[in-house]
């Protein structure tokens, strides 16, 4: 606060002397308001990552941590097709395989960040007798929202990596509402796409699209990068208040035996400095004007 002071007291004066007409000195304050509000521009903070490290149903529960003081929100897996090849990969639920990640044009300013992996197998070309083949393999990724005590309309969450080789749609997003419903993403806000260019991102070939009216995940057929994989990442915000669930579907047909790749993030809007902050750079400005009117 007192650097806040000091440096309006000193630029104000600076102005006066350079431009002692009123009308001019008027504007300069107003410029210099102006600098100080968008000094002042929040930035995003991620969430931190935490996960029990194991991939498969009902052990691999991984949280998100508001740095912020605001909760945190729990993330598990789940999937009831038979697969004889499992239904998940390897890398599953290990989150350090994505750290760092780093979105820079979303984000700027916001360095690595930590994500969430979720890697759910391809469908099985040949499943055990007496199945149908080739068969999916369908896969959900679900964060419960209901310990997370921040805004929810400002809260951004990001979708990273989607595959581009089984065609689309393959991912579904939806929410479950505060009355246990599955609804569509219909209200959110895309913020807009970005590549992953931390040290544990790859760039995407194609650019992510996503459809908020029934929640599926495509992409588009333009080349983005072309030694790039899959898709780059999405993000959006203005999740509705009360939504209790986030729920992402893979529903992956017979490919391979390596399995996708997803990462997934939530990042906070900083808040403001407090308004006591902002009414004491107010009084300042006002009492800078007084002295000029005085002279």
């Amino acid at each position: 606060m007192i650097t806040i002071r000091t440096t309006i007291f000193r630029s104000a004066a600076a102005a006066k002397k350079r431009c002692p007409i009123r009308p001019l000195g008027s504007l300069a304050l107003a410029v210099l308001c102006g600098w100080t509000s968008t000094a002042l521009a929040a930035p995003y903070a991620f969430m931190s990552v935490s996960g029990t490290n194991v991939p498969g149903n009902g052990t691999n529960v991984s949280t998100f941590t508001s740095g912020l003081g605001n909760g945190f929100i729990t993330v598990d897996h789940n999937s009831t097709t038979p697969n004889s090849l499992g239904n998940w990969g390897a890398q599953d639920n290990l989150n350090s395989a994505i750290i760092p990640s780093m979105f820079a044009t979303l984000f700027p300013g916001s360095g690595n960040v930590q994500g969430h992996l979720a890697q759910s197998m391809y469908g099985d070309p040949n499943p055990p007798a007496g199945s149908p083949a080739p068969i999916p393999n369908v896969t959900t990724v679900t964060f419960h929202l209901n310990t997370y005590s921040g805004n929810l309309s400002t809260l951004a969450f990001g979708i990273w990596n989607t595959t581009t080789e089984v065609g689309a749609p393959v991912y579904n997003v939806q929410f479950k509402d505060a009355s246990n419903v599955i609804v569509s993403p219909s209200t959110v806000n895309i913020l807009g796409n970005d590549d992953n260019t931390g040290s544990a991102g790859v760039l995407g070939l194609h650019q992510m699209l996503f459809t908020p009216s029934s929640g599926d995940i495509t992409f588009s057929s333009a080349i983005l990068n072309a030694n790039g994989i899959h898709t780059d990442a999405l993000f959006f915000d203005r999740i509705p208040v009360g939504t209790q669930e986030i729920i992402v579907t893979a529903t992956l047909p017979a490919l391979n035996n390596l399995g996708d790749g997803v990462g997934y993030y939530f990042a906070e809007p900083v808040p403001e400095p407090a308004s006591f902050v902002l009414a004491a750079v107010g009084l300042v400005s006002l009492g800078v004007m007084r002295r000029w009117r005085r002279r």
